[in-house]
């Protein structure tokens, strides 16, 4: 599950009030203070929003300080479930480790992000199972099992599940979210 005090400290790490963190990420203060409390489940379109007032990674947001290693065991990874869209996440690569990271996503059917997001960098991604669309710039790319893509990631993208079927997908993604 999401923690919510992660944002806190980032946030306070940085010197930046309730306010700054608004202005910088387009998410209220309210909405902010909800989360930091824990008594609001971000979106994952809010979390890129709050990675890019923070200036951080995804992972940075979502994984452990204290994992320095490289490696990463399967019994070990960080899962973070969001409960307001049954997607899943997990970090396949250390936290704040080097250039690349590297997510697994999971997706129910009819779930995805809600809004276009976009950040510096360079993404590619591969479906293990399932079926997934990518919505590039407005134009809807289809994957099917075993198919892949690759795109910079300052192009307006989302993800969705359309198909009735639960999608699996491995993602690996340079820069941070803008």
């Amino acid at each position: 599950m999401f923690d919510g005090r992660k944002v806190r400290k980032l946030r306070q790490e940085q010197g930046y009030s309730l306010q700054q963190l608004a202005d910088s990420s387009g998410v209220s203060p309210s909405m902010i203070s909800q989360i930091e409390r824990r008594n609001a489940d971000p979106t994952l379109t809010t979390l890129y929003k709050l990675c890019k007032g923070l200036g951080v990674s995804i992972s940075a947001l979502l994984g452990e300080d204290e994992q320095s290693t490289q490696i990463v065991r399967k019994h070990e990874r960080k899962i973070v479930h969001f409960p307001q869209s049954n997607s899943q996440y997990e970090l396949l690569t250390p936290i704040n480790e080097g250039e690349i990271e590297m997510i697994m996503i999971r997706l129910e059917p009819g779930q995805g992000d809600r809004q276009l997001v976009e950040h510096t960098g360079e993404e590619c991604g591969f479906v293990l199972s399932g079926e997934l669309t990518i919505v590039l710039n407005g134009k809807e790319h289809v994957l099917q099992e075993g198919d892949s893509i690759r795109f910079k990631s300052s192009t307006p993208h989302r993800l969705i599940n359309r198909s009735d079927m639960t999608s699996l997908s491995v993602w690996a993604m340079t820069g941070k979210v803008l």
